[in-house]
């Protein structure tokens, strides 16, 4: 019985790890393109968006949201994210996933950026 018990315990526990996978933004499957970002792989741990931010002048820190696109809790593939305004070719874009803060429908101040292993879940593209 114990055993048995056992068992069940472990099956649970693993059932339960991978419906809660940590967020992810899979960073080789980034493309971006003048007008669009896509995304060809990410995991939310909740409901939310991914976000498009221009960067600093170093390449590296997030500035203006220039768009943004809604991805569900779990497994998303091929989220395409059209820019409010062109990029440049060349310059760098950062992807970041935010969770939904406020349980509305609409990205908004409320929704904070998806943190994961101590991080914030982004990954840093270059615009082709």
């Amino acid at each position: 019985m114990i055993k048995h018990g056992l068992a069940l315990s472990a099956a649970l526990l693993v059932g339960t790890m991978a419906a809660r996978a940590e967020s992810t933004i899979a960073a080789d499957s980034i493309k971006a393109s003048a007008s669009t970002v896509t995304v060809g792989s990410v995991t939310a741990e909740k409901d939310g968006y991914l976000v498009v931010h221009r960067t600093d002048f170093t390449g590296t820190l997030p500035g203006s949201v220039v768009g943004h696109a809604p991805v569900k809790a779990g497994q998303n593939a091929d989220v395409a994210i059209t820019l409010d305004k062109p990029a440049e070719v060349g310059s760098k874009l950062i992807v970041m996933l935010h969770e939904e803060g406020n349980n509305d429908t609409s990205f908004d101040s409320a929704d904070k950026p998806a943190k994961a292993a101590g991080g914030i879940v982004q990954q840093v593209v270059t615009v082709q």
